[in-house]
This record gives structure tokens, sequence and C-alpha cells, in this order.
């Protein structure tokens, strides 16, 4: 019995020992790097606790499109400014002309802190500054960021962009939007009544087109694809981007990119389907039944569907590819964010954006139409595949600043399903003009690092 007591009491005497040794660590600071001016934290909630004096009252500029502060974002803005001392001033700039404007400010001297990756890479090299821990405070590393995000966008020996493990301006993946009014009213079964037989893929999708325009009268196929997003449903694309190498490299001849191409050019031939380069604003205003696109469209304002009744609206994953798939398959969209060449606050933008992208900053049911979008984009987050994340746009913007998703391939997208090969041997040749110039880029930023 002895032994057992005397056991015992050194067990708890271990147990004091490390809870002080904790505890000490804590009050030094232990790993929290707010306490040195970086933006790594053990503890997020303390994170913010400990902003260097030298930051406080000065301000942090962020070039955006929105105007966060009449969004679901002035939560955010107005939580960071009071926990942080700092002030936060949004510079406009539109969207369309984002690095040519950003661009202009640098050379000016007027360059901002904190800046957008929408789609526009590798061009937004040309306006970012590497995220050194010693001069932007940021450490990469931390878990707090995406490690996909940080992955992708590490280019030679060095960072230049990330995003929040749990952000919610993720911008996540490709998804289906259906009307479930219209669908109902004609009897049709839904994406998301077909998923509970086990039977949402790209055989029954077909099916449901085939209904869609069969009884519901459109004056134009009732269904749009969203060129890109399809491709990568399938696991394919037109161009890749190597992480192992850093180089871009054509991936239109590839097997899944040649079945997805396939499908949509079938279902354009029978008029089931529209092919568009992006999202277009049919679905809210009733003049279709199904739509394969992004998931911007879950958010409130500004989200793309905020003019439509949320009651009329369904959700649902990407159609498997095969009925017999453990999962369906899930894509990615680029949405990141750095720090801008010439940046007066580094320090102060790299707090910015950790603020910013930490999801628990906001009023999240603020944020989406409704209970059910909110779920579906927490499955689409999770789920996400990095590797399927598209970057045609950008490298064709390289060459060609008014060009799409669908600038190499839009022979093929006018012509027929009989087409296809001729036209993918047109398109391969013009991508492997875009392909290098984009890489002349990159090779340009690593030479000068």
């Amino acid at each position: 019995m002895i032994k057992k007591i005397i056991t015992l009491l050194l067990c708890v005497a271990m147990l004091l020992s490390v809870a002080c040794l904790a505890g000490c660590d804590d009050e030094k600071g232990g790993n929290n790097g707010a306490n040195n001016g970086g933006t790594s934290a053990t503890n997020e909630d303390d994170f913010f606790l400990d902003v260097p004096s030298e930051l406080r009252g000065t301000t942090v500029q962020f070039a955006t499109w929105i105007d966060h502060s009449a969004t679901d974002t002035a939560i955010c803005l107005q939580g960071f400014e009071e926990d942080t001392g700092m002030d936060i001033e949004l510079v406009q700039v539109n969207e369309s002309d984002y690095i040519q404007k950003v661009t202009a400010l640098i050379a000016a001297d007027q360059s901002p802190d904190a800046v957008v990756e929408n789609g526009d890479f590798p061009k937004t090299l040309n306006i970012l500054m590497p995220l050194e821990v010693e001069t932007t405070g940021l450490d990469v590393k931390d878990p707090f960021w995406n490690q996909g995000i940080v992955e992708r966008f590490t280019i030679g020996d060095y960072s230049y962009l990330v995003n929040g493990a749990n952000s919610s301006w993720d911008i996540v993946g490709a998804m289906t939007y259906y009307n479930k009014t219209i669908l109902e009213e004609n009897g049709i079964t839904s994406p998301a009544e077909l998923m509970e037989q086990n039977n949402w893929n790209v055989d029954s999708m077909w099916t449901l087109m085939e209904q869609i325009k069969g009884a519901c009268g459109f004056s134009r196929p009732g269904t749009s694809i969203t060129f890109e997003d399809w491709l990568a449903a399938y696991g394919g694309a037109q161009i890749r981007w190597d992480t192992k190498t850093d180089k871009f490299v054509s991936s239109i001849k590839e097997e899944n990119t040649k079945k997805a191409i396939d499908y949509m050019m079938r279902a354009q031939d029978a008029g089931l389907a529209k092919i568009i380069p992006n999202h277009d604003d049919d679905i809210a205003k009733g003049n279709i039944a199904l739509q394969i696109c992004g998931a911007y469209g879950l958010r409130k304002s500004p989200g793309w569907f905020y003019t439509m009744d949320i009651d009329d609206l369904g959700f649902a994953p990407l159609p498997k590819i095969n009925k017999d798939d453990a999962d369906y398959p899930y894509t990615a969209h680029i949405r990141a964010y750095g720090l801008c060449k010439g940046s007066k606050n580094p320090k102060g933008g790299a707090f910015f954006l950790r603020y910013f992208l930490n999801e628990d900053h906001y009023d999240i049911n603020q944020i989406f139409k409704n209970e059910e979008a909110k779920k579906m984009y927490m499955e689409l987050r999770q789920k996400q595949d990095p590797e399927r994340i598209s970057v045609t746009i950008g490298v064709v913007n390289v060459t060609d600043p008014s060009g799409s998703s669908v600038s190499m391939v839009k022979d093929l997208i006018n012509g027929t399903s009989a087409q296809v090969s001729v036209n993918l041997e047109k398109a391969y040749n013009t991508c492997v003009a875009y392909v290098e110039a984009a890489n002349k880029i990159v090779e340009d930023v690593v030479a000068e690092q």
C-alpha cells in the first residue's frame, strides 16, 4: 500500500512539473511569434494581444475591387482595427485590370500593402514581395496557413502567396447548381435526389439534361457548363503548374482532358448544354435549370446569384465520373493573398492577412445564402483538391490580356464533337506558345532571387 501511495505522489509531482514548465514558457512568450513581430502563434486566440508597439497607429492598405466595408467583411475590418490598433484602408482597384493598376501604383511609389491573387498567376509575381519572415514577419510554415497554397506558390527559394486553412475567402472548387422549383414543377428528379439514390454521375446528368430539354421549354439549352471546371472534374486541364519544377506544362492532350471535352461537345451537339468560359446569370434569371460553375454563387451579395430567390436554388457536388467511384470529384479555384512590392508596412500587412483570412473573425451566417449553402461550402473546402486548381486563364493572359479559359479552344467549342481531335491539335500549338511566355515570367523571378 505504501509503495502505491509513493508511486501516486510521484506521478502527481511530475504532472505539476510539466504544467509549471508550460506556464513559464507562456510567460516568456513561448513560440508566440506575435511577441517578436512575427505572424506565428501556438494559440490563435492570443495572437493579436501583443502587436508590436511600432505597428500600432499605422495604416495597412489593401488593394481590392470589393468594398469590404459594405459587405459581411465589415465586422472583420472593424475587429482588426480594434484588436491591433492599426487602421485598414481599402484601395479600390478594378478586378479586370488589377495587375496593371497595382503595377502602376508600385511605379508611382504608392504601393498598397496587401494584394490578391485571383487567377492572374504568374503575372501576379510581378507585384509580390517574397514572404521572408525577417522582412514581413509572416511564417509560411505556421499551420495557420493552408500548406497546399503555400506549396503551390513557393517559387525557387521563396513563398509568395498564402491563404488561411480556415478561411472564408477560400474560393474552393466547382459544384452543381439547379433550380429546385423548375425541376419540381416538371417532375424531374434533382441532383440531390439522385445523390440519395447513389446515382449522381455523368450518365444520370446526361439523362437529367435530356429531361430538362424535353420538359422545360427553354429557348436555349437548359444547362450551362463552365469549360475549365468540367475539365478539372475529370482530372484534366489545358495547362498545369508543376510545383516540383516551377514550370507550366501543356496538358491539353491528356486522356482525361479529351474525355471531358468529348462529353461537353456531345452535349452541345445534342442541344443539351451550353459551354461557357465562366459562370453566367441565366440560372438566376430562370433561363436554365442546371449550371456547373464555381462556389462563389453560394454567397450572399456580392455572390454571383444574389438576385435569385433562395427557395429556388439547390446545391450538389459535381457528378461522379463513374457511378461506382468512392466519392464525388472535388476541384479547387485560385484565391490567395500576398504582400506588395514596395509595401511601406509589410509587417502590418502580414498581421492583416492573418486576421482577414481567419473565418472566426466573421459572422459566418452573414456570408452564405442559407444553412444548406454553408454546409455545401464547408464540404467543398474540406475536400478540395489543390492539384485540380486551374491556371489556364492566368497563363493565357500573359500573352492575350483579353483572353479567357476558352481562348485556346474557341474553334473547338464552336465546332462539333466530330472535330475534337483536329481542333485539339490546333489548340495544342497555341497552348505551347502560351506556356513558354508564362514560364519566362517565372524564370525571371527566380533569376532575381
